[in-house]
């Protein structure tokens, strides 16, 4: 009696969920969520994204002040590795799975795959990256508006700080990429087309710095620059490892090499202690090296002949689309 009630019950449900979405006259709400293909459309690939790193980010935050852990500063280096760890470690979970659910995809889908060649590809981004800084470096000792001296720390205690400093800013170059430059730009150019993905994805870029100390809008449109570049790197190579590496190579050599000022904030696990002087255009001003003429002139430089080098191979044929 109780299984026949159940299923009159089901059916029931049924029909009313077949005429609730389709508003009785026809129109389907799920063509809403879902494409003629019952794929689910980009937009709400990305709520969702937005949602698990939401997630992620309240979780890492809450639980760090639960147990009355120091700030990433005051902790010191390894604390720093810890939270970029978490940080990332999480993201890259809630990523891996929304390429699962949506798409039964694997980190291939945005030019991530773990294979023998990505840590090839990191390093050759990660000498790319360094390009622009050694050569702004190389101007400012040559023109005479900037001056460098060895570290404070004896090398003995150097290493112990650099290594987890150096891992540290590797993870949080690729929580970066793989967001942004992974994830965010396969599904706006899915949804619109890679120039619109392109553009957009580098606006964030410079947004998601703008809370940094010293922040000025020559520093976050010279970011937004360099966000597009790198984005159009990613179409170019076929490969987000590349470009991971060219994120992590520019703040080691700014951060952990050179000593300089990174986005607002004092390197002070470094090698060497760069100092620059002079007018805000050569110098940044508060925010930096980044916010400066020589910066943006010797990343479009690098960029764009790594862009003309670098053969096509893009692992996504969608993505050439518009380009």
């Amino acid at each position: 009696m109780a299984s026949a009630s159940r299923l009159r019950a089901n059916e029931l449900f049924a029909q009313v969920f077949v005429f609730v979405t389709t508003r009785g006259n026809g129109m389907n709400i799920r063509t809403i969520f879902q494409n003629e293909n019952h794929e689910w459309r980009s937009g709400w690939r990305i709520v969702a994204m937005v949602a698990v790193l939401g997630v992620v980010g309240v979780a890492v935050n809450v639980g760090w002040k639960a147990l009355g852990l120091p700030g990433r500063k005051a902790g010191g280096p390894w604390m720093f590795l810890l939270f970029a760890t978490l940080i990332t470690g999480l993201a890259l979970g809630g990523i891996i799975l929304l390429l699962r659910y949506f798409e039964n995809r694997g980190l291939d889908a945005i030019s991530m795959p773990f294979s023998a060649r990505a840590w090839k590809e990191a390093g050759t981004g990660a000498l790319l990256g360094a390009m622009p800084i050694c050569l702004l470096v190389g101007l400012a000792l040559v023109v005479g508006y900037g001056s460098i001296t060895t570290g404070n720390l004896v090398m003995s205690a150097l290493l112990p700080a650099l290594l987890p400093t150096l891992l540290a800013l590797f993870l949080l170059a690729a929580w970066e990429e793989f967001v942004l430059r992974g994830y965010l730009l396969r599904q706006l150019s899915i949804g619109f087309n890679p120039m619109t993905a392109v553009v957009i994805t580098g606006a964030l870029f410079g947004l998601m710095h703008s809370g940094n100390p010293g922040a000025n809008w020559e520093g976050l449109l010279y970011t937004f620059v360099g966000g597009v570049l790198m984005a159009l790197l990613v179409i170019r190579s076929g490969s987000l490892w590349l470009v991971i590496g060219y994120h992590f190579g520019w703040n080691a050599a700014a951060y952990n090499l050179f000593g300089l000022e990174l986005s607002g904030l004092e390197g002070d696990t470094s090698i060497f202690v760069g100092t620059l002087s002079g007018a805000d255009w050569l110098t940044g001003g508060s925010y930096g090296f980044e916010a400066s003429v020589p910066a943006v002139v010797f990343e479009i430089l690098v960029l764009s002949i790594a862009l003309r080098v670098i053969k096509q191979k893009a692992s996504e044929p969608f993505l050439q689309q518009g380009l």
